[in-house]
């Protein structure tokens, strides 16, 4: 998303030349009205790209931060909904995805993932609103209201995923308005749904075919449709009406949704043009890792955010950094620590599943390659481990060096015949469950900084689509289309095509498919209802020891011992009730309408 960084709001600031002659009839020099600004196709353009900056949600949930002061994306925040899930967790002890969220200490003061967007829906409604009397081009007014009224729509959904019904308002209130119409109550969860739809609905015969990277086109409008849909029909089939529908929706509803996914979902496989990468069929772990860094025509892609690297040319974030392995990255990389249950998740290439053999392999000496041969590229493509190549060396998670006479010896400062004690990935807890992510880390970034990464983020891919549509068609009935979708994300994926298909083998594969990318795993295990078996559980690494004696004979060989619950007193839960976030006790201060709280806080 080419944007600049402009904070637009009633006026824009811009220094403009005044020619008047009288001078007090002259404009000021260093704002421009609303007047002026509504009749000016650049200057709406700065106006709705003032929107999609503050829309920092769309990069992997990017959500937690105490200021703003990191520019647009809070680095911090960009493994959140990685980490308090069953994918890994933050290798920091004292981040609070960690010590607190994962742990499920989340109250009424909120404060995990806060996302409520009146702000941001307050400046498109003002642009809806001056875009009808503004004297432009109707195609350029009509091209621009429906790109506003995605970004609007894309908000609600950020809100009702989280929080369940929200007030819907779709003009933008007046200071003098009665207090009834300013303190706006919630509408419910099922309304907002619809709204999302519905808009999606009419905007899309009015939106372009195509448009530069970064701005909604009409298939981000038809992905985003799916997506609203395949969340309503979950709640609609495994979630609880309560609070007389401000949150939770209708189990008569369920299958009008996945009917609504499955439409939309097909519109976008069939007519969309789009297909899965594919440029590198003859080597599956490098194309598929291939498929979220090349940003040349990536033929997945259908909305994504356009990044330029450095915070003078634009917008950019630390992805490379936090997520990159340890001891190739300055600090902080191996931040998000992938666990063994994870690992496990990952099938062979045949198409079956064998969990790590702890039996056999906590005997003897092993190499990495021979615990992990026969998975499946997606496993090689985005996860790194011991002796896993990068960069030209290799990554190095081993925390001891066994030397030649048994002794056990490691810390980062001992060697032994010139050989160090522990691993380079062990800095800083990198390491820490033998496993970390590689999916979006540019192997080219040499020690890449802070605030330095320009690899674009997809929003919406195809792979996604097809998942969506093979979860519908398994809702309704269609197991022969499902099958379909679920094997062709498979024969790109490089594993065994399946033979037969259910609700818990699509679920599975999205597990796979969709790990650690804009906070799948997270929405999939809340709206299926499955978060509280699924997350409060105790979760395991792996750790390795390197044997001097074979490292010295040319073989590096490893004892390897797995360890259990990785969290330690910080063991992951998920509660009941985080379902749905608080809407805050300020928050119902603030409007008493809001009330009641969600329930169990």
């Amino acid at each position: 998303m080419k944007l600049n960084i402009y904070k637009i709001f009633v006026i824009l600031v811009l220094g403009l030349v005044s020619c008047e002659k009288d001078l007090l009839e002259k404009q000021p020099l260093d704002i421009i009205s609303e007047e002026v600004l509504w009749q000016d196709e650049i200057l709406i353009g700065r106006y709705l790209d003032g929107i999609f900056e503050e829309m920092d949600f769309l990069y992997n949930e990017a959500g937690y931060s105490a200021s703003k002061e990191w520019l647009w994306y809070r680095p911090w925040g960009e493994l959140d909904l990685v980490t308090v899930t069953d994918e890994a967790r933050h290798c920091f002890p004292w981040y609070p995805t960690f010590n607190r969220w994962g742990r499920g200490l989340i109250d009424s003061n909120g404060g995990f993932m806060e996302d409520w967007l009146y702000p941001n829906i307050r400046n498109i409604n003002v642009m809806l609103e001056e875009l009808e009397d503004s004297p432009l081009d109707e195609g350029f007014r009509t091209n621009m209201g429906a790109m506003a009224r995605w970004a609007r729509a894309m908000c609600y959904f950020e809100m009702v995923k989280k929080y369940g019904g929200v007030p819907l308002i779709t003009e933008a209130q007046k200071i003098d308005a009665p207090s009834e119409e300013l303190f706006v109550g919630r509408n419910k969860e099922v309304e907002i749904y619809d709204f999302i739809i519905s808009e999606m609905d009419e905007i899309i015969p009015l939106m372009q075919d195509d448009m530069p990277q970064g701005y909604p086109d009409k298939w981000a409008a038809s992905a985003l449709k799916s997506r609203a849909a395949l969340y309503a029909a979950s709640i609609a089939t495994w979630g609880n009406v309560q609070l007389d529908g401000i949150v939770g929706i209708p189990s008569t509803d369920a299958s009008r949704f996945w009917e609504i996914c499955y439409d939309a979902s097909n519109e976008i496989i069939n007519e969309g043009g789009f297909s899965l990468y594919n440029k590198y069929p003859e080597d599956k772990v490098k194309n598929y890792r291939q498929t979220f860094i090349d940003e040349e025509g990536n033929p997945e892609s259908i909305f994504a955010l356009d990044f330029e690297g450095t915070a003078e040319s634009g917008r950019t974030h630390a992805w490379d950094l936090f997520t990159g392995p340890q001891g190739f990255t300055p600090w902080a990389g191996s931040s998000a620590a992938v666990y063994l249950d994870m690992v496990d998740a990952f099938e062979n290439v045949d198409g079956t599943l064998s969990p790590f053999d702890r039996a056999k392999y906590e005997e003897g000496l092993w190499t990495p390659e021979e615990l992990f041969q026969d998975k499946e590229p997606r496993f090689h493509a985005i996860i790194a481990t011991q002796s896993t190549p990068w960069q030209g060396s290799q990554v190095e998670y081993y925390t001891h060096l066994i030397t030649s006479d048994g002794e056990e010896i490691t810390g980062l400062k001992n060697a032994f015949n010139g050989v160090p004690a522990t691993g380079k990935g062990n800095i800083e807890n990198g390491g820490l469950t033998g496993f970390s992510v590689l999916k979006y880390v540019d192997e080219t970034k040499v020690m890449p900084n802070a605030l330095e990464s320009d690899t674009d983020w997809m929003v919406f891919r195809l792979g996604e689509i097809l998942l969506n549509k093979a979860e519908a068609c398994i809702e309704l009935g269609k197991t022969g289309e499902a099958l379909t979708a679920v094997n062709l994300i498979r024969e790109r994926a490089g594993v065994a095509p399946l033979a037969s298909i259910d609700r818990e083998k699509v679920r599975h594969e999205r597990k796979i498919e969709l790990a650690f990318e804009n906070g799948h795993r997270w929405f999939d295990l809340r709206r299926w209802r499955t978060a509280v078996d699924e997350i409060s559980k105790e979760f395991k690494g792996l750790n390795y020891k390197l044997d001097y004696d074979s490292y010295a004979e040319g073989t590096a060989k490893y004892k390897i011992s797995v360890i259990d619950n990785m969290d330690g007193d910080n063991k992951k839960n998920f509660f009941e009730k985080m379902y749905y976030l608080p809407i805050t006790q300020s928050r119902i201060s603030n409007n008493p309408n809001l009330a009641p709280e969600n329930p169990g806080y």
